[in-house]
């Protein structure tokens, strides 16, 4: 089925008529017939009009320089797709900065009545307020284009420090109950309407899930936890597991806070020092997408589209009980993106500005062959960077998320949105992929991560089979087990609880994540949040992956982690002649695998260590001695193989934005990389 599809998707036949130029400016109408002379006023014009020929093979969007605030999310389908030779584009007129926005301006701010009730002391007199639509809840604010933090209960995010007092029970329909013993006063003045969300760490090093909370009682110091990403769980760490509340008017307790009162239609915010709120100019976004590519589940997929030159900006991200019942909700992962697909052939972005999104910058699910993604900015996201997510194990020969290829993009500052636990690149059951020469930077969790399915749990009904709910959690979305393409046999074992068929060799062909090149990436201080996972990471995944000449940097230590991870059930791995400088140790190991992996080629890796007591002396997670690499002390090999990258990609004109490496050079401080990258110079501008 894979190389009919393969075939096919080469070869897919649609009319070819002449293809068009459709202009598009902020000073247009979309009366106009769209010509350079006469544009449109908005894409989505311009998309009605390439449509309306029956045919946008070849046709071109083509946007000037201006900002495009959005009604409604720009959404194609199969019938959009061009061809191979002649890709429908989407692209910024030469030399223009296009920006596409899916966020909303907010004027009329006001000084809050200082009689207003819930107003913490610090903040009387000190609040302005403005009216916004009832109904809408937002989970962003941006002043003059700098992210504005949400209003919570503890002002920081060092979620050890968290309180730790809150008791859940038995996960429930109509909401897990949480008891807060010591903490009750914190609920006093807050609502059940599901304004008030609760980052909680979950399990282990930071698991984070983001509960909706509910029925909330002060008198007895209880609400209801709502999510179908996850329960509050069990937790082997118990004492890890904080948590805090956020967006109410009664947190405002500093400068450059904010909340949403949805029911009374109120946004609140204290300005910082400087700032007058007649002047500033205010935005929350209203989409969750900007671009999505929609093909069909079976056939066909949206292909040969080509988006480029464009600045995307200001996504949301839905509420965690608003997750659609077909996401995989794989215990963290907010997959949504600025541009979303599902059912993606040959798809290009390139040269795009992807700044601000509310979860991922760039997804494509489930079908997704032969899209590349190169040269691009992704920055301040929600949660990651760019994810690659195939079909959950089955026996259906869909494995066919493959052969994409992501090259030379800068990504940076990730996890703001409160979804740490999301990489910079997630690859999730997707084969065959190259994931080169990207810069991934100050990510809260990995910068490169790959994932499938833990073989034994394919054995249990929970996930094998579709609609088992958990309380309010599908667990079936939770892998996204095929339980159905299995053998009538296997399927009444696995649902009566008798099947012992699945494990790490039976599943080993349905974890197919596998043959992937991850090659001379740069990643500059990776795990900012998190303890957990690695610089570059691996669980549960297929045979014959590949990372070689990529380079590690951070100016602290992995305190919960290897540099380099090979965690449960990775195994035939090719890892060589990577870079590691880390100003720290590692607890499991400069490059970590455990014991019972199998098939692996680890070779020539140089570990600098600039100071003695960093090096492990090459153990795995089990602290058995391996002889992984080498240690360095000096940076001959670092700087060998930075000019080997640097090289290679400025002869493809360099990462978008010309961004600092944030490795430090010989005699600079070694805290470089933790120097966030600078704000655009046009962020500030008011959109309309």
């Amino acid at each position: 089925m894979i190389k009919i599809i393969s075939a096919v998707l080469g070869v897919f036949c649609v009319s070819i008529a002449s293809a068009m130029d459709f202009h598009v400016s902020p000073s247009g109408s979309d009366l106009n017939p769209g010509t350079a002379k006469k544009p449109f006023a908005s894409p989505a014009r311009a998309l009605a009009a390439a449509r309306a020929d029956n045919n946008t093979v070849g046709d071109h969007i083509i946007l000037h320089t201006g900002e495009y605030a959005l009604d409604s999310t720009l959404t194609l389908t199969p019938a959009d797709s061009g061809s191979p030779e002649k890709p429908f584009t989407i692209e910024a007129a030469p030399g223009e900065k296009p920006v596409l926005s899916g966020a909303r301006t907010i004027r009329g701010w006001k000084p809050l009545d200082p009689a207003t009730p819930h107003v913490a002391k610090e903040a009387v007199g000190k609040v302005f307020v403005a009216d916004v639509p009832k109904g809408w809840r937002f989970h962003y604010l941006f002043v003059d284009g700098q992210r504005a933090q949400r209003a919570r209960l503890v002002n920081h995010d060092q979620w050890r420090k968290w309180p730790k007092d809150h008791v859940a029970g038995a996960p429930a329909k109509e909401g897990q109950l949480v008891t807060f013993r010591q903490n009750a006063v914190a609920l006093a003045g807050l609502p059940s309407n599901g304004d008030i969300e609760m980052p909680c760490i979950i399990y282990q090093f930071g698991w984070l899930g983001i509960g909706v909370l509910t029925d909330i009682n002060p008198a007895k110091g209880t609400a209801r936890w709502n999510s179908t990403q996850t329960n509050i769980l069990g937790s082997r760490n118990a004492g890890e597991r904080g948590y805090n509340l956020e967006n109410a008017l009664r947190f405002i307790d500093e400068p450059g806070e904010w909340a949403v009162d949805t029911a009374a239609g109120k946004v609140y915010y204290w300005p910082k020092a400087g700032e007058n709120m007649d002047q500033v100019k205010v935005v929350a976004p209203h989409l969750c997408e900007i671009i999505r590519l929609q093909g069909v589940k079976r056939w066909p997929p949206v292909q040969n589209v080509k988006i480029a030159g464009l600045t995307l900006k200001y996504t949301d991200r839905l509420p965690e009980n608003e997750w659609p019942h077909a996401w995989l909700k794989r215990q963290w992962e907010n997959t949504d993106a600025a541009i979303y697909g599902e059912f993606t052939g040959n798809i290009v972005v390139e040269n795009c500005r992807i700044l601000h999104p509310g979860a991922y910058g760039i997804t494509f699910k489930y079908f997704a062959m032969r899209n590349r993604v190169e040269g691009n900015e992704i920055g301040w996201t929600g949660s990651g960077g760019i994810y690659l997510e195939g079909n959950g194990p089955g026996d259906l020969g869909q494995d066919v998320n493959r052969g994409n290829i992501l090259r030379r993009n800068w990504i940076h500052d990730l996890g703001l949105g409160g979804y740490w636990h999301s990489a910079g690149i997630q690859l999730s059951q997707t084969a065959n992929n190259v994931i080169t020469h990207n810069l991934i930077q100050r990510s809260a969790y990995c910068a490169i991560s790959m994932v499938g399915t833990y073989p034994e749990q394919m054995n249990e009904a929970r996930y094998f089979e579709p609609n088992h709910w958990s309380g309010q959690v599908d667990e079936w979305n939770m892998y996204n087990i095929r339980g159905e393409s299995f053998s009538p046999e296997i399927q009444k074992a696995v649902k009566e609880g008798k099947s012992t068929y699945f494990n790490r060799e039976t599943a080993k062909p349905y974890l197919f994540c596998s043959a992937n090149v991850i090659a001379r990436n740069i990643v500059v201080e990776p795990e900012q949040l998190l303890d957990e996972g690695g610089a570059i990471y691996a669980w549960c995944v297929g045979k014959g992956n590949f990372w070689t000449e990529n380079i590690v940097f951070k100016s602290s230590g992995f305190p919960g982690s290897s540099i380099l991870a090979l965690d449960d059930v990775a195994e035939y791995f090719t890892i060589t002649d990577n870079v590691i400088w880390v100003n720290g140790s590692a607890s499991c190991g400069t490059i970590g695998v455990r014991q019972r992996e199998r098939g692996n080629s680890i070779t020539g890796n140089v570990r600098a260590c600039f100071k003695p007591e960093h090096a492990d002396g090459g153990v795995n997670l089990n602290g058995i001695a391996n002889g992984f690499y080498r240690t360095e002390t000096g940076r001959e090999s670092l700087d060998k193989l930075l000019k080997k990258i640097r090289s290679d990609v400025d002869l493809d004109g360099g990462w978008m934005g010309k961004p600092a490496l944030g490795i430090p050079a010989p005699g600079e401080p070694i805290t470089k990389g933790k120097e966030k990258a600078p704000l655009p110079k046009d962020s500030h501008k008011t959109i309309e």
